[in-house]
């Protein structure tokens, strides 16, 4: 029997929850599988985990054919960025710049 994976502890930003809050209840739904899936480390169909490039600083997750979870894991825990339209995931594709 494999062993399963150490369950993450996770953090949701306000943007998160503001974008899910816009999504219908189906797409929450799909998002929310898709979120505990990541957290638990264990695979779910077609969520296609992959970074986003070019600075590779996030990972996107596909919610469906248009939605993607926008996240970043640091040590034991991901961090959960945002809900996007597959369209928008070039925001980003950078590092976030701090301020000076």
């Amino acid at each position: 029997m494999a062993l399963r994976p150490a369950v993450r502890s996770a953090v949701w930003t306000e943007r998160w929850w503001q974008s899910y809050g816009r999504l219908p209840a189906d797409r929450q739904a799909s998002c929310d599988r898709a979120a505990m899936a990541l957290i638990k480390g264990s695979d779910a169909p077609g969520l296609n985990v992959k970074p986003i490039l070019p600075d590779k600083h996030y990972l996107e997750g596909r919610i469906s054919g248009g939605d993607r979870i926008v996240f970043r894991v640091e040590g034991s825990t991901i961090f959960f960025m945002d809900v996007v339209k597959h369209d928008d995931i070039g925001r980003y594709g950078q590092r976030p710049h701090l301020g000076r």
